[in-house]
């Protein structure tokens, strides 16, 4: 599924509103390099949470190695209940096309400082 056709079905199913912003470069030590991977972003000001889709695929690498079965990353940032992120979870599911939805264990993640930084400069620079 395309990125842009998979956020729409979040906001609808999810009660989103997902934008696109510019491409996420994320260093890659593996392969040197820059490569830049589709982005979405939802605040939620009043909840006081970030929701940011993230596609996992480049040609040369994937942005989590980690996770190679995963076309896509929504990482959520703030205070969630649990009640939220399994509603989340069931919406994400329900959408046509999504093969499997399932949470990812931090302590398997490698680059994820790197990631965050990454992500927090970027949007600093927009």
């Amino acid at each position: 599924m395309k990125d842009y056709r998979l956020a729409y079905y979040l906001n609808r199913e999810a009660s989103l509103s997902l934008a696109r912003l510019d491409d996420l470069p994320v260093f890659s030590e593996k392969d040197n390099q820059l490569p830049e991977y589709p982005l979405y972003k939802y605040s939620d000001t009043h909840q006081r949470t970030h929701y940011y889709l993230i596609g996992n695929n480049h040609p040369i690498t994937k942005m989590v190695p980690a996770y190679k079965q995963a076309d896509y990353l929504l990482m959520l940032r703030g205070s969630f209940e649990e009640v939220r992120i399994n509603t989340l979870t069931q919406s994400t599911r329900k959408i046509n096309g999504v093969q499997l939805v399932f949470n990812i264990d931090l302590s398997k993640l490698k680059n994820l400082e790197g990631i965050m930084s990454d992500l927090e400069l970027h949007l600093l620079g927009r």
